[in-house]
């Protein structure tokens, strides 16, 4: 007995040690999010409380232009800019928040730690005493083809992008002619428009003015050349996201 007793002790240890093993290999793996992890995907958060006090709403977090962009949404706005790591660090470049509503232009939101979870695809951010996770990732974004472009109108909330003079002015983009030709319109003054030529490569779109009704100070100009490195379709909202590498904004 005493040699039955020892040989099921060392079974035992060895099914316990086993087992921590397996509940090891399944863990999720948590680390710092980088470039390859968040880059082309939206992270959806029950609230943007960390964020900014007023988004008490759900809010959703995507990046682009290999992580170095981001835009921040919810139902009353979007904000745009630059993103760096060390942890997550974004600077607000653009906001349609009203002030007290939501991130505004210059804001900078530290998010430390700001992590990836490899195995459930959430990101956990924090932000001072704040901490939120984030659902599942949603790699939406895809590089724009002809004819996610052709025949379409995209309302941007402002035009900053394409012209300082239009950064309070909602501005729409349309394509035709296979994606080939471009039109842009003031939302707010359908007189002014620039019209030209759009070359799309594998990721990027590329526009060339050749006509303008724009006056000089007021909107693009003639044989302006406007290259978007990101220039991405949302296949799931029909969304367009396109930066300039400095500055990202996405359609409404």
């Amino acid at each position: 007995m005493p040699r039955m007793s020892h040989i099921f002790l060392t079974l035992g240890v060895v099914l316990l040690i086993a087992g921590v093993l397996s509940l090891s290999g399944c863990a999720a793996t948590d680390g710092q999010a980088e470039q390859e992890d968040v880059n082309n995907k939206a992270f959806t958060f029950p609230t943007g409380t960390v964020f900014h006090p007023a988004l008490t709403t759900a809010t959703t977090l995507a990046f682009t232009n290999k992580a170095n962009n981001f835009t921040l949404s919810s139902a009353g706005g979007t904000a745009s800019g630059g993103n760096r790591f060390d942890s997550c660090i974004l600077t607000v470049n653009t906001s349609t928040y009203a002030p007290g509503t939501g991130p505004q232009v210059n804001d900078v939101i530290t998010l430390e730690p700001c992590t990836f979870d490899s195995t459930n695809f959430t990101l956990t951010v924090s932000n001072g005493s704040l901490m939120a996770i984030s659902n599942p990732a949603i790699a939406r974004l895809v590089n724009a083809t002809p004819s996610d472009l052709n025949d379409k109108t995209f309302l941007f909330p402002n035009g900053n992008i394409f012209n300082a003079a239009l950064v309070t002015t909602e501005v729409t983009l349309n394509f035709s002619n296979n994606a080939n030709s471009f039109t842009l319109t003031s939302a707010t003054n359908t007189n002014n428009e620039a019209t030209g030529t759009n070359t799309l490569s594998s990721d990027s779109c590329t526009l060339t003015v050749t006509n303008t009704a724009f006056s000089a100070g007021t909107g693009p100009q003639r044989n302006d050349v406007f290259v978007f490195s990101t220039c991405q379709f949302n296949s799931s909202t029909g969304a367009l996201t396109i930066s300039n590498g400095t500055e990202s904004i996405t359609s409404i």
